[in-house]
């Protein structure tokens, strides 16, 4: 099928005179063979943990799938023909099943789909099945298989509507599931077409929100919207029987009780916005008995076009609705009690809050927090764990709540009723306690949702370890702070909120007990925790030299089976070492990046050309910026979105370079991104070159996203690289003027830096070859396509040395296995070309290849 560029910067390109028209191409063999490499395998496991389903995911699509029709409305990418969403990331070609109870290795193969799409696998509560959403041709469907019998059917007469997202649920019972049906299109709005004037208007109400793409620009798109994501929400039981959930409507999103009797629904709402996607219309949160019958409207939501600017800042009304998974029927919800402005001054932010049936009456408070809530979880014993964020200063904490001792007439609950269990900085990855191991909660022949265990008033978490060691995966039973016990309370003195940008992390209790850890020569990590006594789990198994692959573990008896075969590692990449270099910047901040080196390299052989790849964060502890996340034992699986390919080829690799751009105190991070920028790359450059790897003259830096906006500026702004390889960037940041990565100040608040941190506005410095690529139909906030062709134009207008590739049909990250295939054919020439080929007396100044190319 013939492909045409489609979006208006391509036009700048396909009229240039220095554009070139072109074919995909392919690198050189080993690194074709990377593309080609199986992917990763996903998992499900049953709720009777008798039953593993391993998932193989379908292989990289061709350009011809991917350049099939969509439509761009609303932030959505839809088949309109299908009513899908056109690009969908999880597909799976194979379903295979694993019985946990028996000693048997192979696995028996539930489906081989050669017709369909496989996407949204799940068990049913009581593990009698397995279902799957299957997208053919006509559309999407749902498909049960009966494990028993070895049976497949489909459950639905009428194909689903999934414009808004391929979501169904089981009801807590498995006598059905819940789903959007598409109506005949008869019944909707036909999107005819509409002629006339698009107008908008500022009201001067402030809408401080960034530029998303794909957004609705008239009455059309409107009308479009409404016809394609219209559905009819409805129960199908397992003998067919349909009850429908009121009227059809735009239902974004909808949750059965923990009964099965009521139905919350969420429904967007006209008016439309134009200025933000889909999930942040206006939205009607409504109340529904299982029957069919609306009991009540909750709330009406306001369009997240008018949220206040600022990190915590949200919408007005109720938010983080859900049932607790601990009850039959209660609802429980956060509100903000600062109008959802995390720029104003308040005592508390949030307060979190529940109703019961009839869900007429007023809900009960339950805590109030100073900082943000982002997440609750449902535990036994009527405890709550409530996650706080401040994000501004980069903290977060968690805390108890135990809700047996709120009293039924408390309408001020506060924070003091909390007890903490830790308070970290976000990015704090030496003090993570992992996740918390969850079950299904039973209330006599009653099941309800997944809650979270407690055992002797302790919790069993699992996590990666991660220390200056290096990674030390565990499983652990950690005692609960209740205040009974004499423990800290949620405000503790240390945690101060005039210290809170000091902390890096502070446990309220270190009464663990190890129950496992991964043993030393191998990289081991928890996936399931099949049972506590005897304890038995199933875990992922990597080293250096083997794929992860998945073993069952019983720690009594001491005993394995393993479950997934390793997968095959790539000859060419045979022998190929990884080491953690740990240096210093400048400043006396501890730095660090992973070296792969070719195999059989010895110091003997000298300097070798080197390609960097790296990506800022930003921080607000030094301490936390200088943590390391590293094992030696993990096993270098290759992507071919990485840099790590190139090792093949002979050139030493230095991947995952620390890039930390720390603002303490007051000082924001971005106030000096370009010095501490600086600092970071001159710092990995010496190192390189004191451990005789690299040759400064042959080094060139990479990244993608906002790694592409780092190599932009490291080329104005220094001569450090002998070239540039940048994907996927944005690099004017006046056209992002409400906030950027983690910048939260807008253009006016802070114009200079906005201005300096721009790399489009040091064009003329940039005297470094620099590669620019992008996807045509980049869908990411901010990496419009345009960012990438207005600065090649620039260098091209300036003199520079620069080659634009854009993608036909790819987003931010590509997916076609031609665009891949030419991505790496394109960094494989440019490497060769400015660092193996590189004299030693080149003029900077003299003018290299100026092309751009595109695809026909």
């Amino acid at each position: 099928m013939p492909v045409k560029p489609i979006f208006m910067f391509a036009l700048i390109v396909f009229f240039s005179h220095s554009a070139m028209s072109a074919q995909y191409q392919r690198p050189s063999q080993p690194l074709q063979d990377i593309v080609e490499q199986n992917k990763k395998v996903s998992t499900r496991l049953s709720d009777n943990k008798q039953w593993l389903a391993i998932l193989t995911p379908e292989s990289h699509i061709d350009i011809e799938t991917l350049a099939q029709k969509e439509l761009k409305l609303a932030g959505l990418r839809l088949s309109p023909k299908q009513l899908t969403p056109s690009r969908i990331k999880a597909r799976y070609s194979n379903i295979e099943l694993i019985n946990l109870s028996d000693n048997s290795v192979k696995p028996d193969t539930i489906i081989t789909p050669a017709t369909m799409t496989v996407t949204k696998v799940k068990f049913s509560p009581d593990s009698r099945f397995l279902s799957y959403i299957g997208i053919s041709g006509h559309g999407a469907d749902l498909y049960l298989y009966e494990i028993a019998t070895g049976q497949s059917f489909k459950l639905n007469k009428t194909r689903i509507n999934a414009s808004l997202g391929l979501k169904y649920q089981w009801l807590h019972n498995s006598q059905g599931l819940a789903t959007s049906i598409a109506i005949d299109s008869e019944r909707l709005p036909q999107a005819h077409q509409l002629l006339g004037p698009n107008i908008s208007v500022a009201s001067g109400k402030k809408a401080p929100r960034r530029t998303y793409q794909d957004l609705l620009k008239n009455a059309q798109d409107e009308a479009q919207f409404t016809q394609l994501t219209t559905s009819q929400l409805s129960i199908i039981m397992l003998d067919g029987q349909v009850t429908k959930i009121g009227q059809p409507a735009i239902n974004i999103g909808f949750s059965l009780s923990p009964d099965d009797d009521y139905m919350l629904v969420k429904r967007i709402k006209p008016p439309f916005s134009h200025m933000v996607k889909y999930r942040d219309f206006a939205q009607s949160v409504e109340m529904y008995h299982s029957s069919g019958e609306k009991l009540a409207t909750l709330a009406e939501l306001e369009s997240g076009e008018f949220r206040p600017s600022g990190s915590d800042s949200v919408t007005k009304g109720p938010r983080l609705i859900h049932w607790r998974s601990d009850k039959p029927n209660t609802l429980a919800y956060v509100e903000a009690l600062d109008g959802g402005d995390s720029n104003k001054k308040a005592q508390y932010r949030d307060q979190l809050r529940e109703i019961t049936p009839p869900f007429n009456l007023a809900p009960k408070a339950l805590v109030k927090t100073p900082w943000r809530i982002a997440n609750v979880q449902w535990g036994e014993d009527n405890l709550a764990l409530i996650t706080e964020r401040h994000s501004s200063e980069k903290q977060m904490r968690v805390s108890f709540l135990d809700t047996t001792s709120v009293s039924d007439n408390s309408v001020s609950g506060n924070a003091t009723e909390m007890q903490l269990w830790y308070q970290k900085a976000l990015r704090d990855t030496y003090n993570d306690p992992g996740s918390l191991y969850r079950h299904r909660w039973n209330s006599g022949l009653e099941r309800y949702g997944h809650v979270f265990s407690v055992d002797n008033q302790s919790l069993v978490h699992y996590g990666l370890g991660a220390s200056p060691k290096g990674y030390q995966p565990f499983l652990k039973m950690t005692k609960i702070p209740l205040k009974d016990e004499g423990e800290d309370t949620y405000l503790d003195k240390r945690i101060g909120k005039e210290a809170v940008s000091q902390v890096s992390s502070t446990r309220s209790t270190t009464n663990s007990t190890t129950l496992w850890r991964s043993a030393s020569d191998k990289l081991e990590s928890v996936r399931y925790l099949l049972s506590l006594d005897p304890l038995r789990l199933i875990i992922n198994r990597q080293s250096s030299d083997t794929p992860s692959h998945l073993v069952l573990l019983d720690v009594q008896s001491n005993t394995e089976r393993v479950l997934q075969q390793k997968e095959t590692s790539i000859a060419a990449f045979k022998g190929v070492s990884r080491q953690l270099v740990t240096y210093t910047r400048g400043d006396g901040l501890p730095l660090s990046g992973n070296l792969y080196l070719p195999a059989g390299y010895t110091e003997k052989d000298g300097p070798l050309p080197v390609l960097m790849w790296a990506y800022p964060r930003e921080y607000k502890n030094a301490e936390v910026a200088s943590q390391v996340n590293y094992s030696p034992n993990q096993y270098s699986y290759i992507s071919a979105k990485g840099p790590v390919p190139f090792v093949a080829n002979g050139f030493a690799v230095f991947d995952r370079v620390a890039m930390p751009i720390v603002g303490e105190g007051k000082e924001k991070p971005n106030d000096n991104f370009r010095s501490q920028l600086i600092a970071n790359a001159t710092a990995a450059i010496d190192t390189l070159v004191e451990m005789g790897v690299a040759d400064r003259d042959q080094i060139a830096i990479g990244g993608h996203s906002y790694g592409a906006f780092m190599v932009a500026n490291l080329l104005a702004h220094s001569d450090l690289f002998a070239a540039g390889i940048a994907r996927s960037g944005a690099y004017n940041r006046t056209l992002t003027p409400f906030g950027f990565q983690n910048e939260k100040r807008n253009f006016w608040e802070a114009p200079s830096l906005y201005q300096q941190i721009s790399p489009f506005t040091h064009a003329d410095k940039i005297d470094e070859p620099l590669l620019l690529m992008h996807g045509e139909m980049d869908a990411n906030s901010g990496t419009y396509p345009m960012q990438s062709a207005r600065l090649f134009k620039a260098i091209r207008g300036l003199g520079g040395n620069a080659r634009l590739v854009t993608f036909p049909f790819e987003s931010h990250s590509y997916q076609a296995k031609e665009s891949l295939m030419h991505m790496l054919w394109e960094q494989e020439n440019w490497l060769e070309q400015h660092l193996r080929i590189k004299t030693k007396t080149k003029n900077k100044d003299e003018t290299a290849l100026e092309t751009s190319v595109s695809f026909h």
